[in-house]
């Protein structure tokens, strides 16, 4: 299959009515037949073209009975159904050249089985034709976008809180990528929810810790800092235990030195004696020591984690990723945390909670107590903390999200777009088009189930060279298909003849991948040009 580029390259050297595509930039520039006096050329962008053809196909009952060209009727339905500004006008000016333009992109996007028609003066409007232009026009349209992207200025400002849901392998976490790109990596925080996540795993708790022998030296500055956390936390004896802790570093200190530390926190300069002490007794006893010992320290999590980089950090977007969120019991989870999700215009929680007393003392250490994170002892979302989740539609949840949870996000459904349009499945050597197969089998679940949820996204498989290998399509796919949408026969899927069923088993072993090929040209499969696959019995290789 030829690019865009080419293509049109190539055709214009036959028609009166030139199309080019730009090297840069992402528009098609056309002209007229020169018959007046010059051809004149005018330039279209690809998503002014994209729009036309949606346009189209959700008019397909008025523009299937246009395929050949009339002036009059292009012209007042154009003028009539086409949103798009550009496509508009000049579907009343420059009528001709739009519908040649029109026409040429549909027989690239369909070659070969378009290659007999003559754009300039006659254009094909199936469905078909029209979905898998679009579908190649959005891949050549998205090699246009701008590679640089403004640091943290990615997302909506206005959701803080947005739940992508979709069938499996829409892109949901790929969408979420995408809106974050660009975003400090330092700032991005995920989870994944399980039907054994609970509160400690999702805000922190205290846990037994492995606490290592004290090998780093200190530099002066940060032993007055922990000498005078030590004396402000009440420690008893803390010159002799601080010697003891710290004697690899007060080891390397002269006697001025330290004075100077006992005078930075207050103490007597005589103290420095019972410095020598610990030091001695850290020499002797803790230097022999090469075992870590157990102790209890709270240990954040996620949520906490972003918290505290949302507070540390306000003038920059701090982002909580939760994939699957509806795997877990979200009223376990979250807990009076719940409260906290609804936000005021400004994005900040409208209601706090109170912190429990573990929690209070570990934001007041990590930001102090007068930060309004953990002011008068109160939680409260900031502004700058997005928290975005991925839903996948298909899981059967353990726990289902109740309406008063759902009400404090914002939704963005990701449909499946059939964009794949280069992948195809290989079996046995034999190649056939992934999107062929993903579309029909879809059309098959939604009949069966009356719901998109357990369809096949454009990602469900993701090939690095986008090939789809007969071991990938059994034991991914098909496995898929088997367990969760046919278990009780719904889908009209796994069958070789209009009255022969066949069972999963059966595309394994021997005759296993002539089962396969038997199985999609009973589903209607094309390769991937869009023409039938030729079967066993030698049929003719026709054009769909």
């Amino acid at each position: 299959m030829k690019d865009l580029f080419s293509f049109l390259n190539e055709v214009s050297g036959n028609s009166d009515f030139k199309a080019t595509l730009s090297e840069r930039g992402g528009f098609i520039t056309f002209s007229n037949s020169g018959r007046r006096g010059g051809s004149k050329f005018f330039q279209i962008g690809l998503d002014n073209i994209l729009q036309t053809l949606k346009d189209i196909l959700i008019n397909i009952e008025t523009f299937k009975n246009l395929t050949e060209y009339d002036e009059t009727s292009w012209r007042n339905n154009g003028s009539e159904y086409f949103s798009d500004s550009v496509a508009n006008a000049n579907s009343t000016v420059q009528t001709k050249p739009l519908f040649s333009t029109l026409s040429k992109v549909i027989n690239w996007a369909n070659q070969p089985r378009l290659d007999s028609i003559d754009s300039d003066a006659k254009i094909c409007l199936d469905k078909d034709a029209l979905e898998t232009t679009i579908a190649k026009l959005e891949v050549v349209a998205d090699s246009f976008k701008p590679s640089t992207v403004i640091p943290n200025n990615t997302c909506d400002d206005t959701c803080r809180q947005i739940i992508f849901y979709g069938a499996p392998g829409t892109g949901k976490s790929h969408k979420i990528k995408a809106q974050l790109e660009g975003a400090f990596k330092e700032n991005i925080f995920r989870t994944t929810f399980h039907p054994d996540s609970d509160y400690s795993t999702f805000v922190g708790a205290y846990k037994p810790t492995m606490e290592k022998p004290m090998d780093k030296v200190y530099a002066k500055g940060e032993l007055i800092s922990k000498l005078t956390e030590m004396k402000e936390g009440g420690v008893t004896y803390s010159p002799q235990k601080f010697g003891a802790k710290y004697w690899r570093s007060l080891k390397l200190l002269n006697l001025s030195d330290k004075k100077d530390i006992l005078q930075a926190c207050g103490m007597s300069d005589n103290y420095t004696v019972e410095f020598d002490k610990g030091v001695a007794v850290g020499e002797e006893y803790l230097a022999c020591s090469k075992e870590s010992r157990i102790i209890y320290s709270f240990v954040p999590q996620a949520f906490l984690n972003a918290y505290i980089q949302a507070y540390r950090k306000p003038e920059e977007k701090v982002y909580l990723i939760i994939e699957e969120i509806n795997r877990g019991n979200c009223a376990q989870i979250f807990g009076d945390l719940f409260q906290l999700l609804d936000r005021d215009e400004n994005g900040i929680s409208e209601y706090t909670i109170k912190a429990d007393a573990d929690l209070k003392s570990f934001l007041e250490e990590e930001l102090g107590e007068d930060n309004l994170g953990i002011k008068d002892g109160e939680l409260c979302l900031p502004s700058n903390l997005y928290i975005y989740a991925t839903m996948n539609t298909s899981d059967q949840s353990l726990f289902p999200i109740d309406s008063a949870f759902k009400r404090r996000w914002d939704w963005e459904y990701e449909p499946i777009k059939y964009k794949n349009i280069g992948w195809k499945i290989v079996i046995d050597g034999t190649d056939y088009s992934w999107v062929s197969f993903q579309r029909i089998v879809n059309e098959k679940i939604l009949r069966a189930n009356s719901s998109e949820d357990k369809m096949l996204g454009d990602y469900f498989v993701n090939p690095s060279d986008g090939v789809i290998t007969d071991k990938v399509l059994l034991n991914k796919i098909l496995f898929y298909l088997w367990n969760d949408v046919c278990k009780d026969g719904e889908g009209d899927i796994f069958k070789v003849g209009e009255a022969e069923d066949i069972s999963f088993s059966e595309l394994y072993g021997e005759n296993g991948a002539k089962m396969l090929k038997r199985m999609m040209s009973y589903l209607g499969v094309t390769d991937p040009d869009g023409n039938k696959v030729t079967t066993e019995n030698n049929e003719e290789n026709t054009e769909l």
